[in-house]
């Protein structure tokens, strides 16, 4: 009996031993977090804070603050005092309470393709549509979408050389209507396939439409397509298709149709 106890009481003593080397253990580190350890302090926002905002107003309104990271969730780039902040303007947007990378800030580097991520050799360009032209506000950034004009009583010359001579001429009016034709009611892919870059869609309405609206789109094109783009905008109507994820659209072939005529290519 008397073995039995010791047994007992050396388990005893095993479990407080074992129990306060934990407790220790925990102190530690809350002791760690306390004064610091091996943490680094970064600068966050308190608030949202959204693109192309000067920041000086916002450091001595008290928008900043400091906060404790581990190394291993440090972000790369990481503004670590308020003289990072100072005189520069927001790329990004910046959420409250998340580290804020330099290339965020007007003096970091921007990614390729600037904050829109314009491919190289293309240039970005923003349209407005009503919400069904726009596929009714269901178009979100990074999508492919075919884009389609119509264009109505179109006159067009009948040669390039027409279309040069009065374009270069002191008195364009003086051309003679005869070297002109108009060209029926069309409806044409103007661009078989674009990504969109940004949009900002319709506002839901209460029964959860949002096709009544305007959508605003930004494309990733190029110069050749931004320029027909424009064109078809001020001279016809824009209409845009979804494209399945992965999907390229299909151009029709420049014969079934004159479009080139309309935007003044040489045939």
């Amino acid at each position: 009996m008397r073995s039995r106890g010791l047994v007992v009481a050396l388990a005893l003593l095993l479990a407080i031993g074992a129990t306060a080397a934990v407790f220790l253990y925990v102190n530690g580190v809350r002791e760690d977090a306390k004064t610091g350890g091996n943490l680094v302090s970064v600068m966050v926002a308190t608030q949202d804070i959204q693109a192309n905002a000067e920041l000086n107003p916002l450091l001595d309104a008290g928008a900043f603050t400091t906060a404790q990271v581990t190394p291993e969730t440090l972000v790369n780039g990481a503004v670590t005092s308020e003289d990072q902040l100072r005189d520069q303007t927001t790329t990004f947007p910046i959420l409250a309470n998340e580290q804020i990378p330099l290339s965020r800030l007007s003096s970091g580097e921007s990614p390729q393709g600037g904050p829109l991520g314009i491919s190289p050799g293309h240039v970005g360009a923003t349209v407005r549509v009503d919400g069904p032209p726009g596929v009714g506000g269901h178009l979100t950034r990074g999508d492919n979408i075919v884009v389609y004009v119509t264009f109505s009583g179109v006159q067009v010359f009948k040669s390039f050389k027409e279309l040069v001579d009065r374009a270069t001429s002191s008195n364009p009016s003086s051309s003679p209507a005869s070297s002109q034709q108009a060209l029926p009611a069309m409806t044409v892919t103007l661009i078989p396939t674009v990504t969109v870059l940004d949009v900002e869609n319709p506002v839901e309405s209460a029964d959860g439409k949002s096709s009544e609206g305007q959508v605003t789109l930004t494309l990733d094109l190029l110069p050749e397509d931004s320029a027909n783009l424009i064109y078809a905008a001020e001279q016809g109507n824009l209409w845009f298709g979804l494209l399945p994820p992965g999907e390229d659209g299909v151009q029709l072939p420049a014969a079934a149709l004159p479009i080139d005529k309309v935007l003044g290519k040489k045939s």
